[in-house]
C-alpha cells in the first residue's frame, strides 16, 4: 500500500538568509515548524520526515531525518529528492520547503488528493505563471531510478525531471487560496 510520506525541505545552505532559516523563529517558532504543523493540520500524511544535511540533521527534536545520499551530497533539491525515494521507495512524498511557512494545509490536501488520481505522476503548484517545485507531489515506482540518472548525468535541475517524469500542473487560480500560501522566504527581508 502506497503511503504519503510528508516531507519539509531543510537541507538548504542558506547562504542568502545569513543563518540556517529552518530555526529561524517566525511568530514564535522556528521556520521548518510552521512547514512542518501544515503538513500535519493537512491531515493526509501518514508520517513526517526532514530532509536536511548531515550537520543539521541532530536538530529536529527527534523527527525522522533523510540526509543526502553519499555519493550525491549537495546537489541541491533533487539530491534531497534522491536521497528521499531511496528513503521512502515506491511511496508518495508531498514535500514542502521549511521557507514556505505560510503554505495552506488546504492546498497540501488538494496536492494530495490530485496526486492519488494521477498515481505515478509528478504534481507541482503553479500559481500565476510560476512553478513552485518545492510545494509539491512526488512520486513514481521510477523515481529513484529516474533521479539517479539525471544526477550521473549532472543534469540537477526541477525542469530536468519535468522532463522526464509526467508533471501536473495545479493552478491555485483554480482554487481558493491565498497567494500569501506560496510565499517563499530567501532573505529576511522577505519577512514582513
Amino acid at each position: 500500500m502506497t503511503e504519503t510520506i510528508g516531507i519539509v525541505l531543510a537541507g538548504g545552505n542558506s547562504t542568502r538568509f545569513g543563518e540556517d532559516k529552518a530555526f529561524f523563529e517566525l511568530e514564535g517558532r522556528p521556520m521548518y515548524r510552521h512547514a512542518l504543523d501544515a503538513l500535519v493540520e493537512a491531515g493526509r500524511c501518514d508520517r513526517i520526515a526532514i530532509s536536511t544535511n548531515a550537520r543539521l540533521k541532530a536538530h529536529f527534536n527527534g523527527y525522522q531525518t533523510v540526509v543526502d545520499h553519499p555519493e550525491f551530497q549537495d546537489q541541491g533539491p533533487l539530491g534531497g529528492l534522491f536521497a528521499l525515494a531511496e528513503a521512502f521507495p515506491g511511496q508518495r512524498l508531498l514535500v514542502v520547503t521549511c521557507d514556505a511557512p505560510y503554505v495552506s494545509p488546504s492546498w497540501l490536501q488538494i496536492l494530495h488528493d490530485r496526486a492519488v488520481e494521477h498515481k505515478d505522476a509528478i504534481i507541482v503548484t503553479k500559481e500565476g505563471e510560476r512553478l513552485h517545485p518545492l510545494i509539491a507531489v512526488y512520486q513514481g515506482s521510477d523515481l529513484s531510478k529516474t533521479i539517479r540518472q539525471l544526477l550521473e548525468e549532472n543534469r540537477r535541475s526541477m525542469r530536468a525531471l519535468f522532463e522526464k517524469k509526467e508533471m501536473i500542473e495545479v493552478d491555485a487560480a483554480l482554487h481558493d487560496i491565498d497567494n500569501g500560501t506560496f510565499m517563499n522566504i530567501n532573505r529576511k527581508t522577505d519577512i514582513h
